[in-house]
């Protein structure tokens, strides 16, 4: 049985994202806490120092005018979001990824999907708040 190459699928999509979104930072936090005899305090200050970063683009959307057509998506997950960002394959584990960072503003990731026919991603959808 032969597979399906999706690699021209993947560089549509990374083109049109490039064309039309732009440069966000994507943040994953320390979750360990700073004092292990004392867990339930956390660590000091996630957000001052972030355990890994990525620069990537993404296209917005309003999280409202998204409920039509992402029909795979629960939604009320959707209403919750101020906007949507599609974000195209990286080598982040966006999965695995609290905040980003857009314009200088932090948006907590609410929810984090992908579009992964067998097992090539085509896209992540991501939804986050203020």
């Amino acid at each position: 049985m032969s597979s399906f190459d999706y690699s021209d699928f993947v560089t549509t999509v990374l083109e049109l994202i490039s064309q039309f979104g732009r440069s966000i930072t994507v943040n994953r936090y320390k979750q360990e806490p700073t004092d292990s005899s004392k867990p339930w305090r956390g660590p000091t200050d996630p957000i001052a120092f972030p355990d890994a970063s990525a620069s990537v683009k993404a296209v917005f959307e309003k999280g409202a005018a998204a409920s039509s057509h992402l029909k795979s998506i629960d939604p009320d997950l959707i209403n919750r979001v101020e906007e949507v960002c599609y974000i195209g394959p990286t080598t982040f584990d966006l999965m695995t990824a609290n905040d980003i960072v857009d314009g200088g503003q932090h948006r907590r990731i609410v929810f984090v999907e992908q579009v992964k026919p067998a097992d090539t991603v085509l896209l992540y959808i991501m939804g986050v708040l203020r």
